[in-house]
């Protein structure tokens, strides 16, 4: 009798919670409160999970979910999700990549992840999501069984020992047999060149950039450090690198650190190919390649954002070709992106798209190296008509777009030396008398992007970058 009715003071004095908690933390797990604009790391051993939160791992880092009728959810290291909504009667997850693990217990309520392709309903089952960079769906059966449907209203039932893929925008598989063992969920999901993509977009906090850095650059290829002044009359430290995070991609990163902010870009380069041991025999023609005979090594796709880790804007460009420009007098290979796309976001649609933002436009079959688009194959942000205006030069202009929907967005760009003069016209001439060469007095040029939205709330995104690094890595040739 005493131990009953101290174990009923427990129960009423301690409360017992109808909501999910997160527990079994391992490595760095960051969260993101309803309602609030900043990620958190977690840091207790045992955290509540709301309505609208939202989690996301690092790289060899994993969480679990505890749901309040005994069912349980495990997130794979690099996996995103949200708690969309938990009731009595049902809870939804939206996993925005990675992958997650499911142990439904039989007869309980009503369970269903959502991915940007799919959403799989059970109830009592063992089963496992995976979406990747691409917005692409598998699912997993290892025990029960799963309904899976997509965007298009397609639909399959996945049974134990089978697998299902769902690919962006619709289109479900028919469910196959799966000869694979439950996945080990202490690994991250797919192969390198995606999660190469997914971290581009998705890791903008200024303590998981510091962190990858500091895992990256110990086998950085290219690396360069140094201090200038900004356009502005700050002092900027810079921390460049290149990465190969798969066979056929390299990455590029800047960081910047003033005395009273933060920022940094990322550049993704995929190509058809393994790159070779010299990069710059890559590089060197990838936007354009002169003769009649296409370039051993094509880009296939580029992934940017440039972030002062609150706001953000992304550049997401698939479909790369080396076509022909077909001139007898000049002949000529250039890069063509069959969809280039760029978004903008602060804090409020930080998540749209799948972490790539706000969108802004779209430009299909896209000649980089001409800069040409057919009129037609554009599209903006709340249609045709735009606000353009350019002003300046070559070393220091201000270009605005002002949307029908009422969005804008500014970009100010300056070339500069080290001390912050702006480049002029004359100085490579006055330069190379004084004894320098055109390697040395690039050697001390930087370029600094600054960019101005109505998404900012008055922020700005300023990022300084070194021709030196560029140069080095075969991007910039003079």
């Amino acid at each position: 009798m005493r131990y009953l009715i101290s174990l009923l003071l427990v129960f009423t004095f301690t409360g017992f919670s109808d909501a999910a908690y997160l527990q079994n933390l391992r490595g760095r797990v960051n969260i993101k409160k309803a309602g609030s604009a900043n990620w958190e790391r977690l840091r207790a051993a045992r955290a509540t999970l709301s309505e609208g939160d939202q989690v996301k791992t690092a790289r060899a880092s994993t969480v679990e979910v505890y749901m309040d009728d005994g069912s349980k959810v495990k997130l794979a290291p690099l996996s995103a999700f949200k708690m969309s909504s938990e009731t009595k009667e049902s809870v939804s997850i939206g996993l925005y990549f990675g992958r997650i693990r499911s142990w439904v217990r039989k007869f309980s309520k009503r369970f269903e992840v959502k991915t940007p392709s799919a959403v799989c309903a059970v109830r009592g089952t063992d089963f496992v999501v995976s979406a990747d960079a691409e917005g692409n769906t598998k699912v997993e059966v290892y025990d029960g069984s799963v309904l899976t449907g997509d965007s298009a209203g397609h639909s399959a039932l996945i049974r134990a020992g089978e697998f299902v893929e769902i690919q962006k925008g619709g289109d479900v598989g028919p469910p196959q047999k799966n000869s694979n063992p439950p996945s080990n969920m202490d690994s991250s999901n797919g192969d390198a060149r995606a999660l190469a993509r997914r971290e581009i977009y998705n890791e903008i906090s200024k303590e998981d950039v510091l962190a990858s850095a500091q895992a990256e650059i110990q086998s950085a290829e290219y690396q360069n450090r140094k201090t200038a002044i900004d356009a502005f009359g700050n002092r900027v430290r810079m921390e460049e690198y290149t990465i190969r995070p798969a066979a056929d991609q390299f990455k590029y990163v800047v960081l910047n650190t003033r005395e009273n902010r933060f920022d940094f870009g990322k550049i993704l380069f995929t190509f058809n190919t393994a790159l070779p041991a010299d990069l710059s025999l890559a590089t060197a023609n990838m936007i354009s390649s002169p003769g009649s005979a296409a370039p051993q090594w094509q880009l296939i796709a580029m992934n940017s954002v440039m972030s002062n880790t609150l706001d953000k804007v992304t550049e997401d460009a698939s479909g790369g070709s080396m076509v022909y420009n077909g001139l007898s007098s000049d002949p000529a290979y250039q890069l063509v992106f069959g969809d280039y796309s760029f978004y903008a976001a602060g804090p409020a649609e930080a998540d749209d798209n799948g972490g790539l933002g706000k969108w802004i436009w779209t430009k299909a079959n896209y000649n980089v190296a001409t800069g040409y688009v057919d009129p037609a194959d554009v599209s903006y942000l709340g249609g045709s008509g735009l606000v353009s205006s350019v002003s300046g030069d070559v070393f220091h202009g201000v270009s605005k777009n002002i949307f029908n929907e009422g969005t804008w967005i500014q970009a100010e760009d300056f070339v500069l030396f080290d001390d912050g003069k702006i480049l002029s016209s004359g100085d490579f001439g006055s330069g190379l008398g004084g004894g320098e060469t055109v390697d040395q007095i690039t050697d001390r040029l930087n370029f600094e992007r600054v960019y101005t939205s109505s998404l900012f709330g008055g922020r700005t995104i300023d990022v300084m970058f070194s021709a030196k690094l560029l140069k080095d890595a075969g991007l910039l040739r003079f």
